[in-house]
């Protein structure tokens, strides 16, 4: 069938490639950007002449204008400032840069795991690979070397930042594609959480059960799911025993000090010892400073900020810790034996040794919330309903806070209390 002629972008009469734009004019110096026939982006600037006289152009080719323009911003403040194309940065300073950009948006712990996780895996692997010269091969280099050592959880959680550092180089500028993108993530299961199974948690209810200190946050940890900071931020306010609900609307969390110097030197090793020390919690963040480091922040989803049935038993648990805790000027429900706040670090080392005294295996404090999910399952409660008793962003279908706690949320959660306290 013929093609019609006529006009309409990139077409000419006849069908066929599309045409060449036309240059886009720039004043003397500023460099062009262009089309191709074959539809492709072209930055160009033009660089001193070289020994021999002869013209020499730096060139980037990108996908879209906006790509073209940014790489030509590029290009005029790199090789025609200085006669010398501009080398691209390696993943190292590319993947530092990422995580600079990331520091005000994400909560401390966050943003120093992803650090942690950058200086210990895609680093030393990828670090002085330049950008514009990573490969697929060394995508899966990464992989490997993640999983040879036995961590399928951490190659995933690498693959995942170094794409998301990527897709930055891409929306820069910086490169065409997005290799980690193209590779896409490692095969394999990852490791499998432990949890414990429902006669281990009543026999660690059960070892506990004289102590309301740690009868409670047992109890807690089993019949709630909250995670380790929601726990330990929980306030008293926000705990209703009347009407069986608390409601979790901060996380407790420990923010190391930083230097806020800014590189000029203070001579100290440690943040906390810099005498310009700053808090790096972002002012995006809303937070709330309670004792030392440990700092109270939102929830890091619509879908974390929820309200929480108490069953029966859990109510009385708390009830008999409350009507023993000392003092608590900070208003938390969980509190040392002076009434400060519980440092993660306090309870962790408290599980582990509930556990020990219980006969049971040293399971991570994390497994406290896997176990409620689980033994959740094995009740039969549906997966949306789990998922919003976890508050787990997934189960989220409509923004928002929900102020009652939904009877099927309830009745799972009174069906929890009669297996492991009934």
């Amino acid at each position: 069938m013929k093609a019609r002629s006529g006009s309409y972008p990139g077409s000419y009469p006849g069908g066929g490639r599309l045409a060449a734009v036309p240059t886009i004019k720039r004043a003397n110096g500023a460099g062009s950007v262009y089309r191709t026939a074959a539809g492709q982006w072209v930055a160009a600037v033009t660089l001193p002449p070289a020994g021999d006289g002869r013209q020499r152009r730096a060139t980037a080719k990108r996908r879209t204008k906006a790509q073209a323009m940014a790489a030509l911003r590029t290009l005029i403040d790199g090789p025609a400032k200085t006669g010398k194309p501009r080398a691209a940065p390696t993943v190292a300073q590319w993947i530092d840069t990422h995580l600079g950009r990331q520091a005000d948006r994400l909560k401390p712990h966050t943003h120093e795991g992803q650090r942690s996780l950058a200086r210990a895996w895609i680093v030393p692997v990828l670090g002085r690979v330049r950008l514009d010269q990573l490969t697929g091969d060394h995508v899966r280099a990464l992989h490997r070397a993640a999983i040879d050592a036995g961590h399928a959880t951490t190659a995933k959680r690498a693959h995942a930042l170094l794409s998301a550092a990527l897709q930055a180089a891409v929306r820069d500028g910086l490169l065409d594609r997005n290799m980690a993108q193209t590779v896409g993530p490692p095969a394999g299961r990852s490791e499998t959480r432990p949890a414990l199974t429902a006669d281990q948690a009543k026999r660690l209810l059960a070892s506990v059960a004289g102590d309301p200190a740690r009868s409670a946050t047992i109890a807690t940890a089993l019949l709630t799911g909250l995670r380790q900071g929601e726990r330990l931020g929980l306030e008293s306010d926000a705990l209703d025993l009347d009407r069986g609900v608390l409601t979790v609307s901060w996380a407790a969390q420990e923010v190391a000090w930083a230097h806020g110097c800014d590189g000029d030197g203070c001579g100290q090793s440690r943040g906390a010892s810099c005498p310009q020390r700053v808090t790096p919690v972002p002012a995006s963040l809303e937070a709330r400073h309670v004792d030392g480091a440990l700092w109270l922040l939102r929830p890091k989803s619509r879908a974390g900020w929820r309200q929480v049935p108490v069953c029966g038993p859990l109510a009385d648990r708390l009830a008999a810790w409350l009507a023993v805790r000392p003092g608590a000027p900070h208003g938390l429900v969980f509190t040392d034996p002076a009434g400060r706040p519980v440092t993660r670090r306090a309870d962790s080392a408290a599980w582990r040794t509930d556990l020990q005294a219980a006969g049971l295996p040293p399971v991570p404090l994390h497994s406290a919330r896997h176990t409620t999910a689980t033994l959740l399952f094995e009740l039969g409660v549906p997966p949306e309903t789990r998922q919003a008793i976890l508050g787990h962003s997934a189960a989220t279908t409509t923004a928002g806070y929900t102020h009652v706690a939904p009877p099927m949320a309830a009745d799972a959660m009174s069906q929890l209390g009669g297996l492991l306290l009934g």
